[in-house]
């Protein structure tokens, strides 16, 4: 293995970047190869719930992301006609775990976890197109033509994982049913109250609105939809986005407007059912690779960062890599395994699209106490 890295890690989002630094920390030396021409660039928002900010903070990152964003206080749910639904206090995240519940940027986030990183060590434009399981470890070929070998490849490639992919023998995906536009966007001053959040609940729809910091919100709304693999970026997604809720409160009209069209992703939500493993010799799954969910819980982000932190310390643990990795999966399946259901589970009842389920969920989350819903929500 002379003259290649120990840790090749493919993907350059949240959990390779995070993976990276558990690394470092653990005194193992890494490389990261990122398909897209530039790193930490792209995406939208996403929300970190204290679990997250308590692995970052063991990785000594927790300040710095803490400084990204306020901390969200209050949640406003209504249907779509603004009548409302329930007012739910934030405040007791903070008192129980001593730590916030935020929502930020993902280019801030990248920001910070590329801070502490070796840029010499991430390579950019580097898509992995090939895999082989090896005696003593795995090789890689990428699109140039380029061959590398190592004795561990972690897998952090996103929900659409080609190595995944390649190591089960065929996709797991399963669409859910409905599609997703997301944006960031900076309102004018005074215009959404800080440390806020807000959702309106429809028939088949929904359509939420975040605070970030600095009159910067994150939103998204969703379409029970039979059409999902549009391209995620693309201008005409913005005037879909606006036409689609033209009828809505006039915040999502004002929200969506603001929103630069290159800031806007439009997806269709896939999860799937557990993975028969998430290790084959050498490669091992981290992420959305191990265990894509819907966005219901805010919960993708978060369990990226506990994987990495996981990984590094069985890998710390001990000299057999077998065993390392035996044990990570281990811990994985169990902490994401209901994470993953619970997650679908939410999402569909806030999808219900005929009348009278519309109302009958309604009902229920008019009726369901504050501390009932925020359980749903804490891991």
């Amino acid at each position: 293995m002379s003259g290649f890295p120990e840790v090749i890690i493919i993907g350059g989002g949240i959990g390779g970047l995070a993976v990276a630094n558990a690394l470092t920390q653990a005194g193992m030396s890494w490389e990261i190869y990122e398909r897209s021409p530039r790193i930490g660039l792209g995406g939208t928002g996403l929300t970190l719930w204290p679990n997250a900010l308590r692995a970052l903070g063991r990785l000594g990152l927790d300040h710095g992301v803490q400084t990204l964003a306020d901390p969200l206080e209050l949640g406003e749910i209504y249907d779509w006609r603004q009548r409302p639904l329930k007012t739910i206090p934030l405040t007791p995240v903070r008192e129980r775990s001593g730590l916030p519940l935020l929502c930020l940027r993902r280019v801030d986030l990248y920001a910070e976890l590329l801070r502490p990183l070796d840029p010499a060590r991430i390579h950019t434009g580097s898509r992995c197109i090939g895999y082989r399981r090896e005696a003593e470890g795995a090789s890689l070929t990428f699109e140039d033509g380029t061959m590398r070998s190592a004795p561990l490849v972690v897998a952090a490639d996103g929900v659409r994982s080609f190595l995944r992919d390649a190591m089960i023998g065929a996709s797991p995906l399963r669409y859910v049913g409905w599609m997703t536009w997301r944006g960031v966007a900076k309102l004018s001053p005074g215009s959404f109250p800080k440390g806020r959040y807000r959702e309106f609940f429809g028939r088949g729809s929904r359509f939420g609105v975040f605070w970030i910091r600095d009159d910067y919100v994150y939103w998204y709304g969703t379409l029970n939809s039979a059409v999902h693999d549009k391209p995620a970026i693309h201008p005409a997604h913005k005037a879909e986005a606006l036409a689609h809720f033209a009828d809505w409160p006039p915040l999502a009209h004002a929200v969506i407007g603001a929103t630069d069209p290159e800031d806007l992703v439009r997806t269709g939500v896939y999860d799937t059912l557990p993975l028969p493993r998430w290790t084959d010799g050498a490669l091992t799954l981290l992420g959305d690779a191990a265990h894509p969910m819907t966005p219901d819980l805010g919960q993708g982000a978060c369990q990226a960062i506990e994987d990495a932190l996981a990984l590094a310390q069985c890998l710390k643990a001990g000299p057999d890599l077998t065993k390392a990795l035996e044990t990570y999966q281990a811990i994985g399946l169990a902490r994401t395994t209901p994470l993953v259901a619970r997650s679908r589970k939410i999402g569909k009842m806030r999808q219900w699209q005929t009348p009278v389920t519309a109302t009958l969920r309604n009902t229920i989350m008019r009726l369901m106490p504050q501390g009932a819903i925020l359980k749903l929500f804490e891991t």
